[in-house]
């Protein structure tokens, strides 16, 4: 890299190029054989898992009691607004690689590799999680012994460790990451069975649970009530902590909230659709119809689970760390706990397959992009499938789920995640109000047929005053002008959103300075959204649109960056660290290799321009046009 590359900044800002070549099977590259039920399972699979099975019970035993179908309800509705983002963004740029290709082509190369460079930390965690969740319901399969045996044998005393290095589950990874190395359509095919035999398991389930309901559980007030817990030890309200007020919200509409941020958790995944852009039959149908019916899918199965399993047992009893089992041995069907202990082994397995399919994708569009080694985006001429990139993750996400303790790494993988469905609305955004086509293709016909107008394709094309411009432009179609207008509103709505959510995340007692803030704030957010609404869309998009632009990518803002803020500064800091590795990598290797920096046709009309005087400058591929009486420095955006 020369000094005048890195003084110029031009890394930070250059896009990735798409053309009509991009969107056809390659025959070195990927092959399209998935279906829309193919990516429904997957789908379905990556988020149906640890959710209804682990995370369940502790959110009614510790914040929304029986009203938890209210905070899945929240949740379905709050991941819904991200994935119709993830929706409009994969039907128009059906590619692999996720958000990480949606920021390449619409923001830029740097933020993209970090983004990519966060999923490839989520997926690896994800996936160590759930192979861990899996391992650890083998062990209460065997009574215990694998737990017993490691523990005495091999302990590890080491802070951030596991208590012993958990064998099991660096097996489970191993031999998924076989199962990806036969063939996307073998292995994809296993998923279908195995998402079918998990949603057959839990409907058979809440059927059975109806028979054994009691609407009083939603009803009970447990003070001065004991029970029996299902360690066999006494509990009352005071020991357990648990009982709160009674009733159908006992920790209140607190508790509720809190509730659908801790299930919001349970809807990640959804997103591993958008990574087989390019192993898809028609990708612009497939989807966005891929991630309506896994939404819609896991959203009603989580509704109807809790529902039955609060209806069955009093809140306040359940087990926070396996709920169904417990539910049926409280009302004595020991033949539907077997059944739920086999249910959460499928659905788990799947789970694991389903989390670890776009991890290796995404690492194979970055090297593919120049922005990784390139051996990692070496296809297996057989399979056609990404295996450097799939053994590689895989070894490291089995490290992760052996040797770690996954309780303190779990929240980093919900950062990566969060950032991702933030910046992919914002990327809806930016495209919805982009002028249709390519500047920098125009810039270049103009030059061919009359360069002297190519002022008038880069230079503010509206004589409205600004006010105008804000709220009633004349402007029918997007222009470069409105297009830089959102651009900007777009990033002072993210300012304001930040400020809103770590006011509101951090303060207990509000004051009347925090209210007016907030208040002031909230206002702000308001008229700018107004101003977005009141520019010029792109009325061309002949796919899926996201509805309710501008609001619907700002509240689906608002709601990660929250969860963001409420995240602890220690897992920040880790995040941060894995921040600063990427960015070395990116320095060092990524900014230099890069596909659209070896690229020789990009045009850069820099330094000045001109309607007398024209040169071109072959060596750099730009247009110079020198104007005596005026100068204007125009780069790509």
């Amino acid at each position: 890299m020369t000094l005048k590359s890195i003084l110029n900044f031009s890394f930070l800002y250059r896009k990735k190029t798409l053309n009509n070549e991009d969107e056809k099977t390659d025959s070195n590259g990927l092959s399209r054989v998935l279906g829309l039920t193919d990516i429904s399972a997957i789908g379905i699979s990556s988020t149906l898992g640890s959710g209804i099975y682990v995370l369940a019970g502790s959110v009614i035993a510790k914040y929304s009691g029986p009203s938890i179908m209210l905070s899945f309800l929240i949740a379905g509705i709050a991941t819904f607004l991200s994935g119709l983002s993830y929706a409009e963004l994969g039907a128009r740029v059906p590619k692999s690689g996720s958000a990480y290709v949606y920021i390449y082509v619409t923001i830029g190369e740097f933020l993209a590799f970090m983004m990519g460079w966060d999923l490839i930390l989520e997926y690896i965690i994800g996936t160590a999680s759930v192979s861990n969740a899996l391992s650890q319901y083998i062990d209460k399969i065997t009574g215990g012994k694998i737990k017993s045996y490691l523990s005495s044998t091999i302990p590890i005393n080491s802070p951030f460790l596991g208590p012993y290095p958990d064998f099991v589950a660096f097996g489970l990874v191993i031999l998924v990451t076989c199962l990806m190395l036969v063939g996307v359509k073998e292995s994809a095919m296993m998923n279908k069975i195995f998402t079918l035999l998990n949603i057959t398991v839990l409907s058979f389930i809440t059927i059975v649970g109806i028979t054994k309901i009691d609407a009083t559980n939603w009803t009970k007030n447990p003070q001065n009530t004991t029970w029996i817990d299902s360690l066999g030890e006494n509990q009352t309200c005071n020991s357990s902590g648990r009982c709160g007020n009674g009733g159908f919200m006992p920790f209140g509409i607190n508790g509720l909230i809190t509730g659908a941020a801790k299930c919001f958790y349970a809807f990640i995944g959804f997103d591993a659709i958008a990574s087989t852009g390019e192993e898809l039959k028609n990708p612009k149908r497939n989807i966005p119809l891929g991630i309506l019916i896994t939404l819609l899918t896991t959203a009603s199965l989580y509704c109807a689970i809790s529902i039955v399993i609060t209806l069955m047992v009093p809140y306040y009893i359940i087990d926070p760390d396996t709920p169904l089992p417990h539910a049926f041995d409280y009302v004595n069907l020991n033949w539907a706990k077997n059944l739920v202990s086999f249910g959460a082994i499928v659905s788990l397995s799947t789970c694991l397959y389903a989390g670890m399919f776009p991890m290796p994708r995404i690492i194979y569009s970055m090297a593919s992009d120049g922005l990784l080694f390139k051996f990692f985006a070496n296809i297996l001429p057989k399979f056609y499938t990404p295996y450097v990139s799939s053994i590689s993750s895989g070894l490291c996400a089995a490290f992760f789920a052996a040797i770690f303790d996954l309780n303190e790494l779990v929240e980093m993988m919900s950062i990566g995640t969060l950032i991702a469905y933030t910046l992919v609305s914002i990327c809806v955004l930016i495209l919805r109000y982009k002028p249709e086509g390519d500047l920098n293709e125009k810039v270049k016909i103009m030059s061919k047929k009359d360069p002297t107008k190519i002022i008038d394709l880069v230079i503010d094309d509206s004589d409205d005053h600004l006010l105008k411009r804000l709220f009633s432009p004349s402007n029918e179609k997007p222009s470069r002008s409105s297009s830089v207008l959102v651009n900007y509103v777009s990033f002072l709505i993210i300012i304001h959103l930040i400020i809103i959510s770590i006011v509101i995340s951090n303060t207990e007692k509000f004051e009347k300075f925090t209210e007016m803030l907030v208040i002031i704030l909230i206002f702000n957010v308001f008229l700018l959204t107004f101003i977005i609404w009141r520019q010029p869309q792109n009325s061309n998009i002949q796919t899926f649109k996201t509805p309710l632009v501008p609001i619907t990518p700002i509240l689906s803002s608002l709601i990660n960056i929250y969860l963001m803020t409420t995240l602890s500064l220690t897992t920040w800091f880790r995040f941060l660290i894995w921040f600063v590795l990427g960015l070395v990598i990116y320095i060092l290797y990524g900014s230099y290799n890069s596909k659209e920096n070896r690229k020789k046709d990009h045009v850069f009309c820099k330094p000045y321009i001109s309607k007398k005087h024209q040169t071109r400058d072959k060596k750099m591929g730009s247009l110079k046009i020198e104007n005596e009486h005026s100068k204007i420095d125009i780069t790509e955006f």
